[in-house]
């Protein structure tokens, strides 16, 4: 469990952290100012709070933000430095140095370790990211066209049935007779979650056209998701869910790529 004890110096010129638990201080200097002279330090600097350079010595320019390190005495800056790059490396950081390639002694690795962990920790927990923040996939876009709506979909999913057809853009019709799911689904400490609250509300909105959990008149919903809620409590990408007599997707007649 991280365990932050940090003293905290704010200047217009840096900031300054005391890091009693290493005897050491980290310096924050923005762009355009002094960055002081470390006597055993790592001096990072940044775009737009990524970590880009680590070198022992600091940048003649002053047009990047740097982060200074005071090394504890007894750790190598070199090391630490290497030790730091490998870090980056394993986490899908490239972060370059002109410091030559050192080979870190095993006598000397959990200290490195141990200091370099706790350090990613600070930064992590300022805003700084150790890691390759992965972008997440772009949410695919379907479109309604006239010839979709000429398809009859099947649903089966977890006890769940029924046939729809996508009518119009704004009209998915859930034709009569189609099965809902019983038994909701409860999160791991037995509450109720979203997806079946919003589930249970459409389900009461549209109980006069539901008896046994199936439906004795055609249902209009305005999207495949709000389809699946109302069926399934949702829990599954829907788009998959309806197919055709053949087993091909809605997904696969709507989506635009």
């Amino acid at each position: 469990m991280m365990n932050l004890e940090l003293v905290v110096k704010i200047t217009d010129e840096l900031t300054e952290i005391v890091w009693e638990k290493w005897q050491s201080k980290l310096y924050f200097v923005s762009e355009k100012k002094l960055v002081p002279k470390i006597e055993r330090g790592i001096y990072l600097t940044l775009e737009e709070r990524q970590i880009k350079t680590a070198e022992l010595t600091k940048s003649k320019s002053a047009n990047q933000a740097t982060i200074g390190i005071e090394v504890p005495w007894e750790l190598e800056p070199a090391l630490l430095l290497q030790q730091c790059i490998n870090a980056w490396e394993e986490n899908g950081l490239k972060v370059t140095t002109k410091n030559p390639t050192e080979k870190i002694p095993s006598n000397q690795y959990d200290n490195l370790t141990a200091f370099q962990s706790d350090l990613f920790d600070v930064l992590k927990f300022l805003g700084y990211p150790m890691e390759k923040v992965k972008k997440k996939p772009a949410k695919a876009q379907h479109r309604w066209n006239k010839n979709v709506s000429e398809i009859t979909f099947y649903i089966d999913y977890e006890g769940a049935t029924g046939k729809a057809i996508w009518r119009k853009r704004n009209e998915l019709v859930l034709l009569k007779g189609a099965k809902l799911k019983a038994e909701a689904p409860l999160n791991k400490d037995g509450s109720i979650g979203f997806a079946v609250r919003f589930a249970n509300q459409l389900r009461a909105e549209k109980a006069d056209k539901v008896k046994d959990f199936t439906t004795v008149e055609d249902i209009v919903f305005k999207s495949v998701n709000e389809l699946g809620n109302f069926l399934y409590f949702a829990g599954t990408n829907s788009w998959l869910v309806l197919k055709d007599d053949k087993g091909n997707t809605i997904d696969s007649y709507t989506v635009v790529k």
